[in-house]
């Protein structure tokens, strides 16, 4: 199994290398957070955390009745996962940045919540752990941003709630998911699915960074054009 973590290890940091490498990145730390693009890509964690509550349930139906340690595994983590999209609106709201109407995801958005919801229904709960493996494991990688928020725009910790308090939530979950893996995967399958899944959703995760960008920058294009 140790070997099974490299190998998801490797495939982790190669996305998250991807990843730094892209406009997103780059531009999060050559230049200061602009209001627009940290609400931007705020709406878009608030949009996909809507339904990680929800597809993390939906695993069940494509379990094994007879994996009552997997199911546990399953419900309890879709119920500690309820309502954290409430975090961001909040931080959000804090800074006068939740808008009056809330506008639909960006398109990798959704591809995200569509991919996770045919993962959860269609291959079921072992291939769903592929996600969970690195999103409950994303701050090490992440805090390089998180740092320009809290510089740029003044934060305190109260007013990032969804990833201070969220970092303590997701490090007792972290090694939820690693224990669930060591009891759950049995074939080369599980972990052939599971690797795909943490592959896919790591890739869809940079996009939506990127179009997040290319909808700031073209907010702004408009901004000046009206001027």
């Amino acid at each position: 199994m140790q070997a099974f973590f490299k190998e998801l290890d490797a495939i982790v940091d190669a996305g998250w290398a991807q990843i730094k490498q892209g406009a997103y990145w780059k531009f999060s730390l050559d230049n200061p957070t602009p209001p627009a693009l940290y609400q931007q890509l705020m709406l878009q964690v608030y949009h996909y955390t809507r339904y990680n509550s929800v597809n993390q349930a939906a695993c069940a139906y494509s379990a094994d009745p007879e994996e009552t340690t997997l199911l546990r595994f399953v419900y309890k983590h879709a119920l500690e996962e309820l309502g954290h999209e409430r975090m961001v609106l909040r931080d959000l709201e804090s800074v006068g940045l939740l808008p009056q109407d809330m506008p639909a995801p960006l398109a990798p958005t959704q591809a995200l919540i569509a991919f996770l919801n045919d993962v959860a229904i269609r291959k079921g709960p072992i291939a769903r752990l592929g996600y969970s493996y690195w999103a409950e494991d994303v701050y090490e990688h992440i805090q390089p941003i998180l740092d320009r928020f809290r510089t740029d725009l003044g934060l305190k910790d109260e007013q990032m709630t969804f990833f201070v308090a969220h970092s303590t939530i997701d490090e007792k979950h972290a090694e939820e998911v690693r224990l669930a893996i060591q009891r759950a995967v049995k074939t080369e399958d599980d972990r052939r699915q599971i690797k795909e899944v943490a592959r896919v959703t790591l890739w869809l995760t940079g996009q939506l960074m990127e179009e997040a960008l290319r909808a700031y920058l073209a907010g702004e294009e408009g901004l000046r054009e009206a001027s």
